[in-house]
Parts: structure tokens; C-alpha cells; sequence
């Protein structure tokens, strides 16, 4: 119910019981519990960074844990999609909501949070995810989930426990415990302390026949109704305290004076609420009649889902998004904390959304609303019609390989590259390849630290990991982690939380349009994404550190990682030097190899600038130098042209690297200048940022790596270089 201050009110009139909860079924409105354990966590739970996954799953194992321990059996109820009569409702708090994202990201503060609260992104899937492995019973509702809670309550007998004050409005024979009064915390012999509302005490208290209690609360306001009476009611209360206070008090009493002798139930709501109409001069209202019958007919809500889609929907194996699209034909995005300055970041998943409604919906539109700057702005999306699926035919199970097509082409990946990496991981692996694919057209630096910090995090969340090491020792690795977790994040980048939000957008949208599909890839685990974690990994200088920890199985993981992310992302890489690289070849998927006979840093600078007039971008561009400078040029000399193409390549890719001369014996000067002029890149290339492959080194410690001509490497130098490369690429 919208009256804010119903709560205050009976709690200051001593209007509840205290009660000691025990041994007693429960009935728990799901979306208020998940939202008041994230809001009200000590410590805080990030909202800044995404959320903290791992966080909020401990206080919610800790809750049903304190249930158990004083023999409470809970019974979740989730709300689904709300209807369209609620819509503005709907519009009105995403508007403030998205005004506590902004809030959020400039300031951060705690203090500002106390009272500006934004739900990251994924807390409701995380939350299901979380009753589905603790064998919680559960229901998700397709609509609004009061009418179902009131029902299963009164059919079991038992409390609900919510923080909508409507429940003080609906007949709950057994009363309401207010989620901020319900003690599980401070649980003492088997027992939680609570306050218990009832609406019979309530209506006892100020004498009303509690047939009113719906004109009651359609007219002090809720999600549906609310009377303007421009001060009237609070002008004639008795009442002492704020204004609200006292509009509620007057109303109730204005309520308690009707006439209703001789009436049903029925004819006293309708004279009620025509005198109160009449009271503040307005004429009858059929959305006050609505909102009354809200409370007096528990209607399960319909849809137009097909039977089978529906009971997937209420098990929580399908998100309720399904249903405003089918039902509706709009997503209404939930605000973010993100970057503003920026596009929203749900730009980034729009094409997977579209293949999600296209399944859902054929070739119709879609309305979503999301922000456009600072304001919320609503916009038809056109779909990807799947012609030979639709959630008709998903409903009897469509073939495996068909589903897992639709959704590789959604993603724009390869499944089949997976095979080596652990069930757990598979989707996350498929969403940060999408993710990076889509940002590298406007790739930054931070990007690329984003990515390598979300590889690790998929290696320490590894389930798969954790029950190879379950009996072991916490390794070096884990308590570093662990450790980065706690000090949290002192210094929040709007840019970096950006390319995360980003990621949070692709994930969720991915996780749903998997669950749409069936799940043609195994359900990953949403929990292991920790916000505050992940801003500590994208530091370069922490991320480093932390690379050096990793060992046996998590260090191959890792590398396994990165293997498949380079071949399904497709990175670009130019390799470009003189002829010694004709028989290299790296074997990494979209690497471009380029040589000439003879040719100096010049004349690679020159390809360079030809590549660049047709707006050719790299991810990455190694330099293969040779010792034709050394012929030409003295050594100073050289150093100038190196300083001259790095500095131009690094204009077409922000990662650079050099791979140095192979030692060349062909006479005594020739090898002092080679030999110099190594040492020099060596040094040079870590101090501006560059990479250094150091061929010398390696070609020296080896027979057989160079022909007789002393020039060119044999077949298995030129595997040697091959493998540098590679190593480097995949960097």
C-alpha cells in the first residue's frame, strides 16, 4: 500500500502485538524480503559496482537458517509482472529511482545511501537461485503476488510477513509482521520477536467496520487510486503530529460516521466511498472502484503464455519479463548505476532483447522504456523473428541443437569451443565475449582491464575449482581475493562501473533468453559477480599481482580462458615485419601476418599509414624488427625510427608490442650492434608501455633454431617465434 506513514501510525497508537515467532508456518512476500535484506545489510551490501553477489546470498542463507533454527517452515511468494493499469505507478518509480542511481554514482556516499537505494541488477535471479539450492518452497506469480499471498496465508492458517502495509488492508485471519519489526537477528530460544498487526484490532481501534478498510485505502492512496483533497482532511483532524498523520486519522474518521445500516458489504463500500467523493467535491470514479475491488477479489492474474510457458514462469525456471512482453509488448528497464554521461548501458544487450522478444512475440514491436540522458524515454524495438522457433514451439521442447543455435546467433559465439571449460562457466565465457565484441569499436584501456578482471573472477568462482580443493588448504590465490573483497573500493571510476554495468545488462538479458531457450547451456551461477571485487581486479598494478598467485588447476583454467576468449571474440592482431616470419604462424583466429623481404621500422611505418587511410583498427600490433636497420643505420639512428612507428601504431591499437632481432652471426660487428640494440629495446619497450618478445634470448639458449645462412630460422625456430607470438597474443 502507498501510505508511507500507515505504519508510524499504528505503531505510535500501540496498535500491534508483540509477539515471540516459533514453531509456525510463514508466509514471506519474496520481493519485499529480498529488498529489505539488500537495503538493510550491515555492512552494506555495493550498490555502486554492481551489486555483491556473494554478500547478499550469506544474509539470506543466514535468514532462512534463523527460520529453521526456531522451526519456522517459510513459504515464498514472488510477484510477476504488474498490469497495465499500473503502469504510471510504474513510470513514477523508475523516475525517482533512476534519480538514486545518479544520486549514487556522484556521491556514494553511506550516508546518501541510507536513503537513496538502487537494486543492482541481478538480486532477484540471485535471490531465486539461492531458494532453488536451499529447497526453499517457492511461487512466482503472474502478476502482482498480494492476492496469492493472502490466500495460501489464510488457507495455512499462518502470519504473513512482508513490508506493504496492504496486508493491513487485506482479511489476513492471522495478521501481518512487518519485515522491519521481525527480529530474526536477535532470535533467542528459538524464537524471533515481531510485531504483529491484525485488522481486526486495527478496525477495533478506530471503530470501523472493516468492510471499509479497501474505500480506506483507495482513497488515502496505493498503487492504483488516491483521492486529492487539497489539505481537507487534515485541516478537520483532531489528530496530533505530521500532516500525513493526520489526513490518515480524519479519513478514518470521516469512514467511521457514514451511515451504513441495512447494507451489505458491498453497498457499505460503495456509500462510503461516494460520501467521501462528495466530501472533497469529486464526482464518482471508476479507478477508486477498481482499486476497492483489488482488496475484495483475489482474481489470479491471466495470461496469454501458453500453459506449459505459465508453470515455468511460477517454478522461477523463466523470468516474469516474458509476461509484460507477451501480455503488454513492453520492458520497462530498471535504473542502473552507471556512468551517465554515457548511453544507458542497456544499449549494450539491445540485440540480444531483440532476439528475446522475437521469440515471444513474432514480428511485433516492443515499447522499452529507459533512460535517455536523465529522463525516461520509451521507444519501439523491433525484434529478431525467429521464424522457425517461438515460444509456442518451445513449450514442447524444441530440438537441443536448434535452441542452441538461435541462441549462439543471438550472442554471436561458437558453443562448441567450450568444451574444455567447466558447465558453471559456459554462459558467463559467451556474455563477456558478446560484451567485449560489442565495446571494442570504442575500446579503451579500461576495457581490457575489465575483461581480464572478470577472467579471474570466473576462475575463483569456479565451481568446479572449489570441490577439486573442497578438503584442501585455502591457497594464496583465494585469500588475496578475499582479502581485496573486504578492503572494498576506495576509488570508483565511473567508467570502469560503467563497462561492468554493461556486463551486468548482457548477463541478465543472456541468463533469460537461455532460460526462454530451455536452457541450451547449462544455468550458470549469478552469484559469484562481486561489484567491489571486480573494481579491485580492473587496477593493472592489483591485477598483475594477483596473476603471479595462480597455480596448478586455477592458473590452467585461466589460461584455458583466455584461449577460448581470443577465439570467440575474434581479436584482431596484425603481425608485421620482414621475411623472417614467412614460415611463422601463431594459430590464433583472427590474426593478419604481414612481411616483406627486407623491410626496416620505415617501411613498416609506411604499411602502417597505408592500413590506417582505410580506418584499419587493430587489437593488438607486434613489431618483428630484424637487423636490416643494423645494416643501414647506427644505433641511434634506429632508436629514433622504433620510437617513430610504435608511436604511430599505437594510434591504431592501444596494445603494442616489439618482438626483437634474432641473433645473427654473420660477422663480429653485425652481432655487438644486434646485441646492443636488443638490450636497448629491452629496456625501452616496459618503460613506455610496450611489449617485448626477447627472441635473443631464447634463440641463443638453443641449437638448431637458425639456418646456416645465419639469418633465417629453421622450421623449428620459426615454431619458437610461433609460439612467442602466440603467447603474447594472448596476453
Amino acid at each position: 500500500m502507498g501510505i508511507s506513514k500507515l505504519q508510524r501510525m499504528i505503531d505510535g497508537l500501540c496498535i500491534c502485538e508483540e509477539v515471540k515467532v516459533e514453531k509456525t508456518s510463514l508466509i514471506i512476500d519474496g520481493a519485499a524480503l529480498y529488498y529489505c535484506l539488500y537495503y538493510n545489510s550491515y555492512p552494506k551490501l555495493d550498490q555502486r559496482c554492481g551489486g555483491d553477489y556473494p554478500g547478499f546470498k550469506d544474509d539470506v542463507c543466514k535468514f532462512f537458517k534463523a527460520l529453521q533454527d526456531c522451526e519456522v517452515t517459510p513459504y515464498v511468494i514472488l510477484d510477476g509482472a504488474s498490469g497495465s493499469e499500473k503502469q504510471k505507478t510504474l513510470h513514477t518509480r523508475l523516475k525517482r529511482r533512476l534519480e538514486n542511481a545518479k544520486t549514487i554514482a556522484e556521491t556514494g556516499s553511506d550516508g546518501v545511501q541510507k536513503t537513496c537505494n538502487v537494486l543492482p541488477p541481478l538480486v532477484k535471479d540471485v535471490f531465486i537461485e539461492i531458494l532453488k539450492e536451499k529447497g526453499i518452497e517457492f511461487k512466482q506469480c503472474l502478476g502482482e503476488a498480494d492476492p496469492e499471498v493472502v490466500s495460501a496465508a489464510n488457507q495455512k492458517q499462518c502470519a504473513v510477513l512482508s513490508i506493504d502495509t496492504d496486508f493491513c488492508i487485506y482479511d489476513v485471519h492471522k495478521g501481518f509482521l512487518h519485515l522491519n519489526n521481525f527480529e530474526w537477528k536477535s532470535k533467542k530460544d528459538g524464537k524471533i520477536p515481531a510485531k504483529l498487526y491484525t485488522r481486526s484490532k486495527f478496525c477495533e481501534h478506530f471503530k470501523l467496520d472493516p468492510a471499509l478498510m479497501p474505500v480506506f485505502a483507495s482513497i488515502a492512496g496505493n498503487d492504483y487510486s488516491i483521492l486529492e483533497d487539497r489539505g481537507s482532511f487534515a485541516r478537520e483532524s483532531s489528530s496530533p503530529g505530521e500532516y500525513s498523520i493526520k489526513r490518515l486519522d480524519d479519513m478514518l474518521n470521516f469512514l467511521n460516521k457514514v451511515n451504513l445500516d441495512g447494507l451489505n458489504d458491498s453497498q457499505k463500500r460503495e456509500r462510503a466511498l461516494s460520501e467521501a467523493l462528495n466530501h472533497v467535491g469529486k464526482e464518482e470514479n471508476q479507478t477508486f472502484k477498481l482499486s476497492i475491488q483489488k482488496y475484495v477479489q483475489l482474481e489470479k492474474p491471466s495470461s496469454e503464455l501458453p500453459s506449459l510457458v505459465r508453470n515455468k514462469v511460477e517454478c522461477g525456471e523463466l523470468t516474469t519479463f516474458v509476461i509484460s512482453v507477451v501480455d503488454q509488448k513492453t520492458m520497462m528497464l530498471p535504473a542502473l548505476v552507471e556512468d551517465f554521461s554515457q548511453c544507458s548501458s542497456y544499449t549494450a544487450a539491445c540485440c540480444i532483447r531483440q532476439y528475446f522478444y522475437g521469440l515471444l512475440i513474432g514480428d511485433k514491436m516492443c515499447t522499452e522504456y529507459d533512460r535517455d540522458r536523465e529522463e525516461i524515454k520509451d521507444q519501439c524495438v523491433s525484434v529478431v523473428h525467429v521464424s522457425i522457433l517461438s515460444v509456442w514451439s518451445l513449450s514442447v521442447q524444441a530440438p537441443e541443437g536448434l535452441r542452441r543455435r538461435v541462441f549462439e546467433e543471438a550472442l554471436q559465439v561458437q558453443t562448441s569451443a567450450l568444451e574444455n571449460i567447466p558447465d558453471e562457466l559456459k554462459l558467463p565465457v559467451c556474455v563477456t565475449v558478446f560484451w567485449f565484441k560489442r565495446l571494442q569499436h570504442h575500446q579503451k584501456s579500461e576495457t581490457v582491464h575489465c575483461l581480464h578482471a572478470l577472467l579471474l573472477l570466473l576462475v575463483s568462482g569456479s565451481v568446479s575449482l572449489k570441490l577439486c580443493v573442497i578438503l584442501s588448504l585455502e591457497d594464496e590465490f583465494e585469500k588475496k581475493m578475499k582479502a581485496l573483497k573486504d578492503e572494498g573500493v576506495s576509488n570508483w571510476q565511473p567508467h570502469v562501473a560503467h563497462a561492468f554495468s554493461q556486463w551486468l545488462c548482457c548477463m541478465r538479458q543472456s541468463l533469460h533468453l537461455n532460460q526462454l531457450l530451455c536452457s541450451p547451456l547449462p544455468e550458470p551461477q549469478c552469484m559469484l559477480y562481486c561489484g567491489p571485487l571486480l573494481h579491485r581486479l580492473a587496477d593493472e598494478e592489483t591485477f598483475e599481482k594477483l596473476l603471479k598467485t595462480l597455480r596448478g588447476k586455477k592458473k590452467k583454467l585461466y589460461q584455458d580462458l583466455k584461449t577460448i576468449f581470443h577465439l570467440l571474440a575474434r581479436k584482431k592482431t596484425l603481425v608485421i615485419g620482414d621475411s623472417v616470419l614467412e614460415d611463422v604462424d601463431p594459430e590464433i583466429p583472427a590474426t593478419t601476418l604481414t612481411y616483406r623481404s627486407g623491410a626496416t621500422a620505415g617501411d613498416i611505418e609506411a604499411k602502417l599509414k597505408l592500413l590506417a587511410q582505410d580506418e584499419h583498427r587493430f587489437d593488438k600490433i607486434v613489431i618483428h624488427v630484424s637487423n636490416n636497420d643494423i645494416q643501414n643505420h647506427q644505433l641511434e639512428v634506429i632508436k629514433t625510427k622504433i620510437e617513430s612507428v610504435c608511436n604511430f601504431a599505437k594510434t591504431m591499437s592501444d596494445s603494442v608490442g616489439f618482438s626483437g632481432p634474432l641473433p645473427n652471426r654473420t660477422n663480429a660487428h653485425i652481432i655487438r650492434s644486434l646485441s646492443s640494440f636488443n638490450s636497448w629495446l629491452s629496456e625501452w619497450c616496459p618503460e613506455n608501455n610496450v611489449g617485448f618478445i626477447n627472441n635473443w634470448k631464447m634463440f641463443g639458449l638453443e641449437p638448431g633454431l637458425i639456418e646456416s645462412n645465419h639469418i633465417y630460422p629453421t622450421r623449428k625456430g620459426a615454431d619458437l617465434i610461433s609460439r612467442n607470438l602466440a603467447k603474447f597474443i594472448l596476453s
